[in-house]
């Protein structure tokens, strides 16, 4: 949201995205075609794989490179625009990210990539913050003080763990959704 207007932003797809699209299209008519132990692999799979490659194609391959055009690459970039439109009054955004909360087995995290790229930008890393961190409920009212006062002015997370509870919308500018979650109540929690 920027005020109350939704930013939608579409993002164009690199050749590796297509290519595993079609991976992703061709184990679906396996699953139609063939009979396929759903042990190995079914459309809920193949569905979360989706949601993984529309994220950033390196959640599916560790050979796909940084492609300038991703979903985190935009993110990046809108993130950074707010946040200089917004220094002097210290205003705070909100990431939402349900897929990448853990890395990938070769490494590749959308969390830790979106921190450093927002650092490389010239965000202080103290002023970013992921909700994970906070193990504690303490701790996680600390932390919404700090967004709520403007010393962390990026709060990243998921919707289970940012949704219901979090009380930080006194500064706050914008909400960045990177991904899209299962259920419709659950963009009602995040816009909440």
């Amino acid at each position: 949201l920027q005020g109350d207007k939704p930013i939608i932003v579409a993002c164009p797809m690199s050749e590796e995205q297509r290519e595993l699209q079609q991976e992703l299209v061709d184990r679906y008519d396996r699953l139609r075609s063939q009979k396929v132990d759903p042990r190995v692999d079914n459309a809920l799979a193949i569905t979360t794989d989706g949601r993984k490659l529309a994220t950033d194609a390196r959640m599916l391959s560790a050979t796909a490179p940084d492609f300038p055009e991703s979903k985190v690459n935009r993110l990046v970039e809108n993130v950074v625009a707010t946040w200089n439109k917004t220094s002097a009054t210290r205003g705070t955004q909100m990431i939402f990210s349900d897929m990448g909360v853990n890395p990938t087995p070769w490494g590749y995290s959308p969390y830790a990539e979106v921190i450093t790229k927002l650092v490389a930008h010239g965000i202080p890393r103290e002023q970013i913050a992921a909700i994970g961190d906070a193990e504690s409920d303490a701790k996680k009212q600390a932390l919404f003080e700090r967004v709520r006062s403007g010393s962390v002015r990026v709060l990243i997370g998921s919707t289970q763990k940012m949704g219901t509870g979090t009380n930080v919308q006194k500064r706050l500018v914008a909400l960045h959704h990177l991904d899209a979650p299962w259920k419709p109540a659950e963009v009602e929690q995040r816009d909440g």
